[in-house]
């Protein structure tokens, strides 16, 4: 009995150190992963919505629609899953890709730990807008719901 409190002692101590160890190298980043049928139903929308706002006459833009658009947008730029040229990127999208990328920008008056938060926001919209995309016919305005409730995310 004497040789099996210290097996168990030993073998507590590795497990409360693996714990630990583990807790110790948590990323804080969310992930997000999306299938690649999701990310393309959404990129498609996306930039035909994005389209179509720009077509429309400066008057009629809403701008809540546009920005959830654009971060969707940016999304999908970071991803991967569109490529536009650095040239040509939006500059909304520029902090959004630069955070994803790892090279996080620290211009501004925010602080690291407010613009990594801000970041997690705005992917965890975007993951429930590519989300909501994929049970949507594309066809229509019956993903209209989609960006309301995107709209809705960012401004929470």
């Amino acid at each position: 009995m004497t040789l099996q409190l210290p097996n168990k002692l030993i073998l507590s101590i590795v497990i409360v150190a693996g714990t630990l160890l583990g807790c110790a190298h948590n990323d804080s980043t969310p992930s997000y992963g999306l299938d690649t049928y999701t990310l393309g139903r959404s990129s498609v929308f996306t930039q035909r919505e994005l389209i179509n706002e720009q077509l429309k006459d400066p008057a009629e833009i809403d701008t809540q629609v546009r920005d959830a658009l654009l971060n969707s947008y940016c999304d999908l730029m970071a991803q991967g899953v569109i490529y536009v040229s650095p040239d040509n990127q939006p500059q909304q999208c520029r902090s959004q890709i630069e955070s994803l990328s790892g090279t996080k920008s620290l211009s501004g008056t925010k602080s690291l730990s407010q613009t990594e938060s801000l970041s997690n926001k705005r992917r965890r919209c975007a993951f429930k807008y590519h989300s909501c995309i994929k049970s949507c016919p594309l066809k229509g305005d019956d993903c209209l719901p989609c960006i309301e409730r995107a709209k809705r995310c960012l401004n929470e």
